[in-house]
């Protein structure tokens, strides 16, 4: 499955900080980062791409008190948009 994360942040440097340290902890759940994109022309707008067993595993991720203490942390603004993709043979 790939999981098509975006949301916006204050600021870039400092939500990326954040978000390095956490991707050790969203490995150990089963999720693989495949990149981290910026919008052209609104830098604080971010996409992320991973590849996840299945939905569950964002659900887990997304449910911790923890990492969700530590998305306000980070600035994000309002809630992130996720889309779930299977591959088609």
């Amino acid at each position: 499955m790939l999981a098509i994360i975006q949301n916006e942040v204050q600021d870039f440097t400092a939500w990326k900080k954040i978000f390095d340290a956490d991707q050790p902890a969203v490995e150990a759940a089963g999720a693989k980062l495949l990149g981290v994109y910026r919008d052209v022309d609104h830098p604080n707008k971010i996409t992320m791409l991973y590849e996840a067993p299945g939905i569950d595993v964002y659900d887990k991720l997304m449910s911790d008190p923890y990492r969700q203490a530590q998305i306000q942390k980070a600035g994000v603004i309002g809630m992130p948009t996720a889309s779930f993709m299977t591959k088609v043979d």
